[in-house]
C-alpha cells in the first residue's frame, strides 16, 4: 500500500521555489529513509491568509485524496482553524513554521509543529543588545513589525535592564523606501545599539540605504533579526560599513555528519545549493517517518539529528526547539553580505515554553500572511 502523504504549500514572491524545494528535500530524504512507495497530494494555499481557502484544501486532501498525515507550511494562527478538522479527521497535522507567532489557542493532540524558532532568537538577540542596560533603537520593516519579533526583541532587552528608546518602521513600499525617520532617531533619546528586523526584499532595502548613507548611519552595532540573515536573500545585499551581529537557527557553514548529507543530497539530486526550505522538508521527512511509524504522542520529547543539530519536540508546546547560532554579517571577497557563525547557542526546554507558551491578547497586527509569504 503507497504512503499518501498530503501537503498545503504557500506562494511566496521572494521565493518562488519555497514550495519546490520543501517538497524536493521531503522526498530524497523520505526514499533515503527507505519510503519508496511515496504518494504526495499538494495544494497551493496562495499566502496562506485565507482560512477557508486552508481549511478547504485540507479537507479536500482528508476525504478525496486520502492521505494518512497533512503536512503545512503555516504560522501558527493559520493554523489554528484546521485544529478541528485535525480533531475530528483523527490523522496527524504537522506544521512547518518560521516561527514568528504565538499561539492564542490551545493546541490539540495529534497537532505538531517543525520550528525555526524566529521568537527564542528574537529574544536572545533583545537580550544581547540591551546587555550593560543600554538604551536600543527598534528599527523595523511594515512586514516584520506585523508579527511577534519586536515584541521579543522588547522581552529580552527588559530582561538585561536596558530600554527601547525609539521605533521606526520602514514602509513596504519600495518606491517609498527611505531611512529618514531612522537617522533622526539616532540622535534623539541616545541610542546605543540598533535592533533590526528586516526580511525578504526589505533586507536589501534597508542594506542598500544604510550604504548610501554611510557611516552616519551605522555608528552602533546592530543586532538583526534571523531572518534578516538569511543566506539566500542576504547574499544579493551590498554590505555597508558598521557591525551587524545576528543569531539565525541554521547556516550552510554548519559541520555535522548530518549537514554533510543534507547538502550533498541536495546539490546532487537536485544540482543547486540547500537552503532554509529544504532544511525543513529535510526535517519534516524525518518527524514523518515518526509519526506514520509510530503516532502524533511518540513526538512528545523526542528528538533527531538535524543539520542544525538536535531537534526536539516540546511536549508541552507541541512545538520544536534545536540549537541557534550567533554569528555577524560580515563582507565577502566582492563586497556583498555574508554569513558569518561564531558559536552554538543551546536553548533549554524552560526558555522554549516559557516563549512559546506566552499569550498576548488581543489582535496583535493586520498581517495573517505566513511568515515570509508576500
Amino acid at each position: 500500500m503507497p504512503t499518501r502523504i498530503g501537503f498545503l504549500l504557500p506562494r511566496s514572491t521572494d521565493y518562488p521555489a519555497m514550495g519546490f524545494d520543501i517538497l524536493d528535500a521531503f522526498r530524497i530524504h523520505l526514499q533515503f529513509l527507505g519510503i519508496d512507495d511515496l504518494q504526495l497530494a499538494t495544494e497551493n494555499i496562495g499566502f496562506g491568509d485565507d482560512q477557508q481557502l486552508c481549511y478547504a484544501k485540507a479537507e479536500k486532501l482528508l476525504l478525496e485524496d486520502d492521505v494518512q498525515l497533512l503536512v503545512a507550511y503555516s504560522g501558527v494562527i493559520n493554523a489554528e482553524p484546521l485544529y478541528q478538522l485535525a480533531q475530528s479527521s483523527g490523522k496527524a497535522f504537522l506544521y512547518l513554521d518560521a516561527g514568528m507567532q504565538t499561539p492564542l489557542e490551545d493546541r490539540v493532540s495529534n497537532n505538531w509543529f517543525l520550528s525555526l524558532q524566529g521568537i527564542d532568537a528574537c529574544y536572545r538577540l533583545g537580550q544581547l543588545a540591551g546587555q550593560g542596560k543600554r538604551n536600543v533603537l527598534m528599527a523595523s520593516s511594515f512586514f516584520d513589525a506585523g508579527y511577534r519579533a519586536p515584541f521579543f526583541n522588547a522581552n529580552g532587552i527588559d530582561a538585561m535592564g536596558g530600554s527601547v528608546t525609539g521605533n521606526y518602521v520602514s514602509t513596504h513600499k519600495i518606491s517609498e523606501f527611505n531611512i529618514d525617520r531612522y537617522l533622526e532617531l539616532l540622535n534623539e533619546n541616545d541610542p546605543e545599539a540598533v535592533i533590526a528586523n528586516f526580511s525578504i526584499y526589505l533586507t536589501d532595502l534597508f542594506m542598500k540605504e544604510l550604504k548610501v548613507k554611510g557611516s552616519a548611519a551605522t555608528p552602533l552595532p546592530f543586532y538583526c533579526s534571523p531572518f534578516m540573515a538569511e543566506e539566500t536573500m542576504l547574499t544579493n545585499s551590498d554590505f555597508p560599513t558598521g557591525v551587524f551581529h545576528t543569531i539565525v537557527p541554521w547556516a550552510t557553514s554548519l559541520e555535522n555528519e548530518a549537514q554533510f548529507l543534507f547538502l550533498k543530497s541536495i546539490r546532487e539530486q537536485k544540482n543547486k545549493a540547500a537552503n532554509l526550505f529544504h532544511l525543513l522538508g529535510w526535517e519534516a521527512a524525518v518527524v514523518a517517518f515518526q509519526l506514520l511509524n509510530h503516532g502524533p504522542q511518540s513526538l512528545a520529547n523526542w528528538s533527531f539529528e538535524s543539520p542544525r543539530g538536535k531537534v526536539t519536540f516540546d511536549a508541552k508546546t507541541q512545538t520544536s526547539y534545536a540549537p541557534l547560532y550567533q554569528g555577524m554579517i560580515v563582507p565577502d571577497a566582492d563586497g556583498k553580505c555574508s554569513l558569518k557563525i561564531d558559536q552554538k547557542l543551546e536553548i533549554i526546554q524552560e526558555e522554549h515554553q516559557q516563549n512559546w507558551a506566552y499569550n498576548q491578547e488581543g489582535t496583535h497586527s493586520g498581517w495573517k500572511n505566513n511568515f515570509f509569504c508576500t
